[in-house]
């Protein structure tokens, strides 16, 4: 360690990462060492992987420089890697560095017209373990371009949420608050963990979901569960926290006096972690009418959005998508069929054309013609699947929106 410290301050020393040598060493790299006087004067490292060796490391100290130690601690690790099956040894040392003469001198042969790739990824292993801990994902940024259709509720996400979160510094410019707290409410399946899950994707922040069932799996109460789960995960330099089905942790306590604790510790941990930067919690639910009142005050969420059915604009993407996945012989009818299919949610229009792509697969096993889906295919599919959204729930949502929304 004294020996690595010391040549930090030399510049044609190899870059030194302490804490990774000592990692590559616990998980079985091999390392040869030079003394003289009883002092440690060099080592050379190297990681294997199969009949493969990585030299990661040459350190030897100023004063026994060029005096072939270097070779010496070469030829040293050599034998060792020959006597543990390695066949091929590699080394990236940068022109001019400690130990680039020393492999020469040995026989290796620069390999010329490589270029190095290097990417630093943004989590620390204490951040991974948390993450792991806790069923999370880091997703690729992808998921934002296939959210299809709900322009309304795409652009106001992509306004009032990720962009002053991947702008920090223009937000306080003009003196906005970032936001750290949304409640998306609307009926069932009309994409509000899609759309958390998109908004995490966007902002390469990781995804953690809190379930009430997996909270509620440890010996504590559910509030102090709540309490242990914000205190850890705030521990992470950015996550996305998203809780669903929120009426069902977080309901009037006139009505449910049962849930008093809960709803107590909300208020208290709500405020709190809307101090913290870089953190986002989202919750959602089906029924926002029956959440306590005190907890979806300003102070608590800065946003309210109801995440509603989609229009026919939005239905009329959903099927242009679906179409573009089948082998459909028919003309652009993604109006008309998004004409038929007022109320469908996005797992609707999905079943649905499953559905015509099954009619069309057996027709072709029994009769052997061309797998291809027609119109009468399509029309046949949405006859037979019902939508999920009445116009009793559109009516019941619009009226929640008018009372609700926060934006």
């Amino acid at each position: 360690m004294r020996l690595l410290e010391e040549l930090r301050s030399f510049p044609d020393s190899a870059p030194i990462e302490i804490a990774q040598f000592i990692a590559d060493v616990n998980d079985g790299a091999v390392v040869v060492t030079a003394h003289a006087k009883g002092t440690l004067i060099g080592l050379v490292g190297a990681r294997l992987a199969g009949d493969h060796a990585w030299t990661q490391l040459v350190a030897i100290h100023p004063e026994w420089r060029n005096l072939g130690i270097g070779s010496a601690l070469s030829a040293g690790l050599e034998n060792r890697l020959l006597h543990l099956g390695v066949r091929r040894v590699s080394a990236l040392i940068g022109p001019g560095q400690v130990g680039e003469q020393a492999l020469v001198n040995r026989g290796f042969v620069p390999v010329e017209g490589l270029k190095l790739y290097e990417k630093c990824l943004s989590l620390e292993p204490s951040e991974v373990r948390i993450i792991d801990k806790w069923g999370g994902e880091v997703f690729d940024d992808h998921r934002w371009a296939l959210l299809t259709g709900m322009t309304r509720e795409r652009e106001l996400v992509n306004q009032r949420i990720v962009a002053p979160l991947s702008d920090p510094g223009l937000a306080y410019s003009v003196g906005l608050r970032l936001p750290s707290t949304v409640l998306m409410f609307g009926p069932p399946g009309t994409g509000k963990t899609t759309f958390a899950k998109a908004l995490a994707s966007k902002l390469r922040w990781p995804f953690i979901e809190l379930l009430p069932s997996k909270l509620s799996g440890g010996n504590g109460t559910l509030a102090n569960e709540l309490r242990e789960a914000f205190s850890e995960l705030s521990r992470l330099e950015h996550v996305v926290i998203f809780i669903d089905e929120f009426d069902e942790i977080a309901p009037a306590r006139d009505s449910r006096p049962s849930a008093a604790g809960v709803v107590n510790e909300l208020l208290k941990s709500i405020p709190e972690f809307r101090q913290q930067s870089g953190k986002l919690l989202i919750c959602a639910t089906n029924f926002v009418g029956t959440i306590d009142p005190a907890v979806l005050r300003p102070g608590r969420f800065d946003f309210l959005i109801g995440i509603g059915p989609p229009d026919l604009v939005a239905l009329t993407a959903l099927w242009s998508q679906a179409l573009t996945l089948m082998n459909f012989d028919g003309t652009k009818i993604a109006e008309t069929l998004a004409k038929q299919s007022i109320g469908y949610t996005p797992g609707d229009v999905d079943l649905a054309a499953q559905r015509a792509a099954a009619s069309a697969f057996s027709r072709a096993q029994i009769d052997g013609s061309v797998p291809v889906v027609s119109e009468d295919d399509l029309l046949n599919a949405i006859g037979r699947t019902q939508p999920s959204i009445s116009p009793d729930m559109v009516e019941d949502f619009n009226a929640e929106v008018i009372k609700f929304e926060r934006i």
